[in-house]
């Protein structure tokens, strides 16, 4: 359980309780500054991103190294004729590849939306769906402007656009089924 920064009465005395080896009393200056030094860097939002980076990043792993299978190139790497050691390798590298690229977007979105949502909570000091819409809809126009295709500058804005668009409405709406419903 987290014993800084939320709890009052009970749980705080019961945190002070674990820090002083169950012998209860009051914290002493020592404990509470290294309890604010901890709490600090929790809620900073450069800590949440990167957190969400490593945990988006190990979530596309695990998609990757799930849907990598169903690609083209791993098709093409058993339909090829020659031994099984070097079609397994083939369609290895290439479910590889693909866990790469999930490891990479999932990564950015998380980083990307977790340090946008944090940074615009704290500047407007709420907590709300505007928040998580507008964090969405940085982070959706942010994963649709990766240079993947040559397009012109018309092109990209509304593909920007679109991505805006939806990854905000879906991220308002998850916010909303889980904090407002």
């Amino acid at each position: 359980a987290v014993c800084w920064g939320r709890g009052r009465g009970a749980q705080e005395q019961t945190c002070w309780a674990r820090m002083n080896n169950g012998e209860g009393g009051q914290p002493t200056a020592e404990q509470i500054a290294t309890l604010k030094r901890i709490q600090m860097v929790q809620e900073s939002c450069v800590v949440k991103s990167a957190m969400s980076g490593v945990a988006g990043g190990v979530l596309g792993l695990f998609f990757g190294l799930l849907f990598g299978g169903y690609s083209d190139a791993v098709d093409r790497a058993v339909e090829t004729k020659g031994p099984l050691g070097s079609r397994l390798r083939v369609g290895f590298k290439s479910a590889g590849t693909a866990m790469g690229g999930y490891a990479r977007t999932f990564a950015l979105w998380g980083m990307v939306y977790s340090g946008t949502e944090c940074a615009i909570e704290k500047y407007r000091a709420r907590h709300d769906l505007f928040n998580s819409a507008t964090a969405g809809c940085i982070t959706g126009a942010v994963l649709s402007a990766q240079p993947r295709v040559t397009m012109g500058a018309k092109s990209r804005i509304y593909q920007m656009g679109f991505g805006c668009a939806g990854v905000g409405a879906f991220s308002a709406a998850i916010d909303y089924f889980m904090e407002y419903r």
